[in-house]
């Protein structure tokens, strides 16, 4: 009998998982203001210069295997933004950014050499999406010169106002020479699962990554669902919260803009009711790689290994 292409494109589909692996990559640690992470009726700046209870901030990456290439959810933070005077150009950066963040980052940190211990050569990444462009997030760029970058379009326009650094965008470390951005828009669908999303992006083409609009944190944010038979859902939400329990409350950090964020967190909850066991994990939350092994069935060994 002869076979269909329609048979073989079934045979490719079920020949190998479409995602073998989300793995969690340690990019150093830092500490913000509690104000920052839970949220605070105060202004900004009064708990920026004020504030004095500091909680832990993990700062994380995410590697995606799939069957056609190598992927990374945002590229982590580059260690030369504490380790070297002049990576901050603007004097107002260099004053606020230690009343911010205390950060704790070695050379160890950057993102070639997590990958290195996760025994991933930074030449295999095929694609880095990047959830917005604040400076921990896109400090690994340049060391994965080879990889597509995308971004949402409307996050990218920021690059086109007078001051982006002033929202820690820093524009002379993502317009380099090396960097292959690709600037994506998010296409409508009439998918039910997304409704009430201004629409979606297919990363692979294949629905095991989607792209969906999360304004609030930046207002080209993005988060990214993850799906592979098997597994529950998982949602990638970067910043959108720093916690995912205070999301579930209903509580928006201190930063970012207020009503934006609380909109796609309603958003955010009606999926979850579309997509049972959907796990939300953001990227500073400590219990990310929990939630990635609950959903993926993964055992962890007391010592931190997966079983």
């Amino acid at each position: 009998m002869e076979t269909t292409q329609a048979d073989k494109e079934r045979a490719y589909q079920n020949a190998d998982p479409l995602i073998r692996s989300v793995q969690v990559l340690d990019c150093g640690r830092a500490e913000q203001h509690w104000e920052h992470r839970n949220g605070s009726p105060l202004p900004k700046l009064w708990w920026v210069f004020f504030g004095r209870r500091w909680v832990d901030l993990p700062l994380q990456a995410f590697l995606i295997t799939h069957r056609d290439g190598l992927v990374l959810f945002d590229t982590g933070i580059d260690p030369a933004v504490q380790l070297d005077q002049g990576y901050i150009k603007q004097a107002i950066g260099r004053f606020l950014l230690p009343r911010i963040f205390r950060l704790h980052l070695t050379a160890e940190d950057r993102i070639d050499r997590v990958l290195h211990k996760s025994d991933v050569a930074p030449e295999e990444i095929k694609t880095a999406v990047i959830s917005h462009l604040h400076f921990d997030h896109v400090g690994g760029i340049r060391h994965i010169p080879q990889a597509d970058l995308l971004v949402s379009a409307e996050e990218w326009s920021i690059l086109s106002e007078p001051h982006p650094e002033q929202d820690w965008i820093l524009r002379e470390h993502i317009e380099i020479p090396s960097a292959k951005w690709q600037q994506i828009s998010f296409v409508p669908t009439d998918d039910p699962l997304f409704e009430g999303f201004e629409g979606i992006h297919d990363v692979a083409g294949d629905g095991s990554m989607i792209l969906i609009p999360t304004p609030g944190h930046t207002r080209g944010s993005m988060s990214m669902l993850i799906r592979q038979e098997g597994w529950d859902p998982m949602l990638l939400v970067a910043d959108l919260t720093y916690d995912a329990a205070l999301m579930a409350k209903n509580v928006v950090p201190g930063v970012g803009d207020g009503p934006t964020l609380l909109a796609s967190f309603a958003k955010v909850r009606k999926l979850q009711e579309r997509l049972p066991n959907l796990a939300i994990i953001p990227s500073h939350d400590f219990c990310a790689s929990k939630f990635i092994d609950h959903a993926t069935g993964s055992a962890r060994e007391p010592d931190g290994s997966v079983s």
